[in-house]
């Protein structure tokens, strides 16, 4: 009868004639136990007949991950046989003689409990309190860094659809007019929104929502499972639980896993499932059973239908390597590989076909075509602008994360260096240089991905939540970079221990203290920006009664730039939020003529980064109508250095183009009529300045007024100009303020939309039926500022409506 030896174990040890232990082992004296049957052999000197082994350092058998019990992935379920002896890693085995069976049915639960925990060894130990630490960290990183969620508005993507999957609906409903309350990056079909990525994500929130109320335990767990999982494929890919548990520790203090945990994204959980596909693949491969294996399959499936680029780049040379080297195998493993994977991939399909139509089309390519891999003109949404992507630009994106990288993963740069000196030593077995090869493929990979160019070069958000593209990369760097940290200590210390203990100590604090900078300034940066969102909302929160907020956004989706602006999938929230986008705002507000309407208008670069305008102001709208409704549009003077500006007026294929003063406030009255707009429309235009009476050095004659102000007439800053737009539509004005630089190049300011329903050239209504017998004109327009909140510059358009009714 032979015993497996387990965790480090030295001590009695029963074996066949003929076994080998596994490697890593050295031979030693030992107690021998022998069974009956093999004492004859060993009276008579039988060549072979025992060999007794015991692990160098904490070196263990493959698949003992010192977890104890039968952990499926990792921990062996045969009985222990410890001794009173110490093992190889300092920790002690339970004292006394082994419990007969009897006794151990006599034990109660809470006895049991205690044996199984005085059966995990130290290392496992520590790695699950570092779990449980990462989990408490998560939750109050959520609480009180992200409590509005971080400026990655994919965040409420995710949390959206949580919240849809939790009230028991596979799509959000899409309520009509259904593109005025458009969620961030979501598209129409039918009567409800497909949102940009695949439910598998969001279903594990969904499931902490459905439990408890809250997306906390989902955090947690998540960050949990990546250290524990970290911890488990170190022992199954070097055999030592010191080296795994170094590499569980990596991972858990790296900023970019820290924030990471704390954020309804797709990126750690992708970690996860990436890791427990090589553990499952390679323990099931070496033991021969067939459960790892399934388990492999179906975290693959759930990867590949959640970031697929990321798995196909990281796993494709172990995934080559396993097919060159499986012989004899190679079937058995695709066998139970595909039983895995039959479920997550089943639910693609019919999540695919849902969504789109198309069981082979991803939700990802239904929203704008142009958001693709490759080099070439790439747009996020419709209505973007054109973003010219090629090699230089994808060369320039994964340098800037690289960079980053460095920093944000605990320890990067003195880990990459390690990994390639023991890579360099060939001191890795094959699946953890092909792990290293996957990272390095990645990084290639992602030269062709735009969306890692537009995170760090347009947008730029990198530089508070991380590099969060390069996620996957973690999973190679820590484990490698452990690997040759461990052999590189031991390489000091066998030159002796002071020195030893003054390199490893030198280097820990560099490593601690670069990763603490990293971290502190990004909690500086994300409670920066989370205060004006708490600002913002305190403000919507002040508003009497439920109130109907219009978000005068652009691009034209809920939830961007901020978070707060966002809806719950029933519209059924105190603040209702609303897309301003022209005559549907009249139809939303007749919709909920219980609520009082306002206008929220915010500054252009609300929080792209801490230092950006946050001013946010809102505005309590009414609706007036007659046969014309004048309102007032003020212009606040262009940035410094402005060398001409014009305000744009838009209604369906006319535009007018006014010229105003770069460097003045300037006002207009604008008549809306049946008519449409023209040149007559625009009148009084006047403009007030600190300058001094007569006539300034740009040719504008002035007159003081009483109060030691000027007034500059109109006549000097030119005539509206009239032009026609091809293919416009529409009877609401859309008013554009641009600037000209010093160089020429003209730059857009601010933009609001005048909703204008026109009784004669409305039409029907989006669902077909025929507005009622009106007045002439309806505008909905603003009274005036209720509130502002936020600091730098203020949205520089305002339109206020003439509150004597036409």
């Amino acid at each position: 009868m032979s015993s497996r030896h387990e965790m480090g174990q030295t001590g009695p040890v029963s074996v066949e004639p003929g076994t080998e232990p596994q490697a890593p082992f050295d031979v030693i004296d030992a107690q021998v136990v022998v069974s009956p049957g093999l004492e004859s052999g060993l009276a008579h000197g039988t060549p072979g007949s025992v060999v007794v082994a015991a692990p160098r350092g904490d070196a263990v058998p493959r698949g003992n991950t010192g977890l104890g019990g039968n952990t499926g992935l990792g921990g062996d379920a045969e009985p222990r046989n410890d001794t009173p002896r110490s093992r190889p890693d300092g920790e002690q085995p339970p004292a006394g003689p082994p419990a007969s069976d009897a006794a151990r049915g006599r034990r109660t639960p809470v006895q049991r409990l205690r044996v199984r925990l005085a059966s995990i060894s130290g290392p496992a130990r520590y790695v699950m309190v570092l779990a449980v630490l990462s989990a408490a960290v998560a939750v109050v990183l959520r609480h009180t860094v992200f409590p509005f969620l971080s400026v990655n508005n994919d965040e409420g993507i995710y949390l959206l659809h949580a919240r849809t999957l939790a009230e028991g609906r596979l799509f959000p409903p899409a309520p009509d007019p259904a593109r005025s309350y458009l969620p961030w990056l979501g598209t129409v079909v039918g009567d409800h929104y497909v949102l940009k990525y695949t439910p598998f994500v969001p279903a594990i929130f969904a499931i902490g929502i459905v439990l408890t109320g809250s997306i906390d335990p989902a955090l947690a767990m998540i960050v949990m499972a990546a250290v524990v999982v970290t911890y488990l494929l170190g022992v199954e890919l070097f055999g030592s639980r010191r080296t795994a548990a170094l590499a569980a520790t990596l991972l858990a203090l790296s900023p970019l896993v820290i924030l990471q945990s704390a954020m309804v994204l797709s990126y750690l959980p992708t970690l996860v499932l990436l890791q427990v596909t090589v553990l499952g693949v390679l323990r099931g491969r070496r033991r021969r059973r067939a459960a790892p294996v399934v388990v492999a399959g179906l975290a693959l499936g759930v990867a590949a239908a959640v970031r697929p680029y990321d798995v196909v780049l990281l796993l494709a040379p172990l995934a080559i390597w396993l097919l060159l080297t499986s012989t004899g195998g190679r079937c058995w493993l695709g066998r139970w590989l595909l039983c895995g994977l039959a479920a997550p991939v089943a639910l693609v399909l019919l999540s695919n076909a849902a969504a789109t139509g198309d069981p082979l089309r991803l939700p990802f390519t239904l929203l704008e075509p142009d958001d693709k891999l490759g080099f070439g003109v790439r747009k996020l949404y419709p209505g973007d602008g054109r973003h010219d992507f090629g090699l230089l630009e994808g060369l320039r994106s994964v340098g800037d994360h690289l960079w980053l990288f460095g920093g944000w993963a605990c320890g990067g740069v003195v880990l990459a260096g390690c990994a390639i000196v023991v890579a360099a030593r060939r001191q890795l077995s094959a699946p953890a240089a092909l792990l290293g090869a996957g990272g390095l493929l990645f990084l290639g990979g992602y030269v062709g991905f735009w969306g890692a160019w537009n995170a760090a070069e347009l947008w730029g958000g990198i530089r508070y939540v991380g590099p969060f593209y390069l996620v996957p990369v973690l999973i190679p760097l820590v484990h490698l970079g452990a690997e040759g940290l461990v052999r590189a200590g031991e390489a000091v210390f066998a030159r002796g221990r002071r020195l030893g203990l003054i390199a490893v100590a030198g280097t820990g604090a560099a490593i601690l203290a670069l990763t603490a900078v990293v971290l502190v300034g990004a909690v500086r940066a994300n409670l920066t920006l989370t205060g004006h969102d708490r600002d913002l909302s305190a403000m919507l929160d002040r508003l009497p009664g439920d109130p109907l907020v219009f978000v005068a956004a652009n691009p034209p989706f809920l939830g961007h730039p901020t978070p707060v602006t966002a809806n719950g999938p029933k519209l059924e929230d105190p603040v209702l939020f609303a897309v301003s986008r022209g005559v549907d705002d009249l139809i939303v507000a007749a919709d909920h003529a219980d609520r009082p309407a306002y206008l929220l208008r915010l500054a252009s670069a609300y929080d792209r980064s801490p230092a950006s305008p946050s001013t946010a102001r809102v505005e309590r709208l009414a609706v007036r109508s007659g046969r014309r409704v004048a309102v007032t549009l003020r212009v606040d003077a262009a940035p410094a250095g402005a060398r001409s500006a014009r305000v744009v007026l838009t209604e369906g294929v006319r535009r007018l183009s006014i010229p105003v003063h770069p460097r003045i406030p300037t006002s207009m009255i604008l008549t809306v009529d049946a008519d449409g707009l023209d040149t007559t429309d625009v009148i009084s235009i006047t403009s007030i300045a600190n300058i001094a009476g007569g006539m300034d050095s740009t040719g504008i004659v002035t007159d003081r007024n009483d109060s030691g102000r000027s007034r500059v007439h109109s006549g000097s800053l030119g005539r509206p100009s009239a032009s026609t737009v091809r293919d416009g539509r529409g009877t609401s004005i859309t008013v554009a303020y641009y600037a000209t630089s010093p160089s020429g190049r003209e730059h857009f300011l601010d933009q609001q939309v005048l909703p204008v329903r026109l009784a004669a050239r409305d039409g029907s209504r989006p669902d077909g039926s025929r507005p009622a017998a009106g007045p002439p004109v309806t505008v909905l327009g603003s009274l005036g500022e209720v509130d502002e909140v936020g600091e730098g510059r203020r949205p520089p358009l305002r339109i206020i409506i003439d509150d004597r009714r036409g």
